[in-house]
């Protein structure tokens, strides 16, 4: 596919997201200092360069401009933790494709990724080569059935094993007694809400990767679910696409643990 230059000191995010990349078949190259990132940039002319502006020596806006001196057309995603609004504009007026703060979820990382290497004139298959969790059962947890069966339907279609139940009571119960390999859950339900779910697999220090789906905008209760490790939220209307995403890259994701 093509090849990708990570810039960025922080070894943790930058091993995440190659393995990410790896999945779609693409080459990742990785340089942890402003230093290694030119040379690398100059020796292997990447077709995607992801540079993390707070690269090791604070150099991220001077290896930017070097690029676009050298190669002004080669595309660039620039991160940050903290990406304040006269920062934004400065990288932007040099030509990024997008500037994306480092805390996004992986699946809207490489929605940008994908798009900035489309638009470069290098497609991507938009799904990744992991063998492994094609297999994977899916527990759809959401009092309305129609859109459980929806959900589940989707995922089939995708080559994943699902089960659907109604209730955070017949999640749980469910769980205890056939883990799935990852939990699609409803927030708001009668009885024991999907907080309320997530709460009691905490309690019994159960690993299962979660994701939320919800029609709430009650902030304080997202932010409750993302704190008590859900590994994101998903807002309804559904977006079938993006469900797909999510649960890939959390699959992936548990896979290399």
């Amino acid at each position: 596919m093509a090849m990708i230059l990570i810039a960025s000191g922080d070894h943790v995010w930058s091993t995440m997201l190659s393995n990410v990349l790896t999945s779609y078949r693409h080459e990742v190259l990785i340089a942890e200092t402003g230093k290694d990132a030119l040379s690398l940039f100059e020796a292997r002319s990447p077709a995607l360069i992801l540079l993390d502006m707070t690269i090791l020596g604070g150099a991220g806006m001077e290896i930017l401009s070097r690029i676009r001196t050298r190669m002004p057309h080669v595309p660039v995603v620039a991160f940050a933790s903290k990406v304040s609004i006269e920062m934004e504009d400065h990288v932007r007026e040099m030509g990024v494709s997008d500037v994306l703060r480092k805390e996004l979820k992986l699946d809207v990382i490489m929605q940008a990724i994908h798009h900035a290497l489309a638009h470069a004139g290098h497609p991507t298959d938009m799904e990744p080569v992991i063998g492994c969790c094609r297999t994977a059962t899916i527990l759809v947890v959401d009092d309305e059935p129609v859109i459980a069966r929806m959900v589940s339907e989707f995922l089939r279609q995708r080559g994943y094993q699902t089960k659907t139940v109604v209730s955070g009571e017949e999640a749980l119960a469910m769980i205890e007694r056939d883990p799935p390999d990852l939990v699609l859950l409803d927030i708001y339900m009668p009885g024991m809400n999907g907080v309320d779910v997530l709460r009691k697999l905490n309690a019994a220090k159960c690993r299962i990767g979660v994701i939320m789906l919800t029609a709430s905008q009650d902030e304080p209760l997202l932010k409750t679910a993302l704190d008590l490790g859900a590994f994101d939220v998903l807002r309804k209307p559904i977006d079938l696409e993006q469900v797909g995403r999510a649960v890939m890259t959390r699959l992936m994701l548990g896979a290399k643990e």
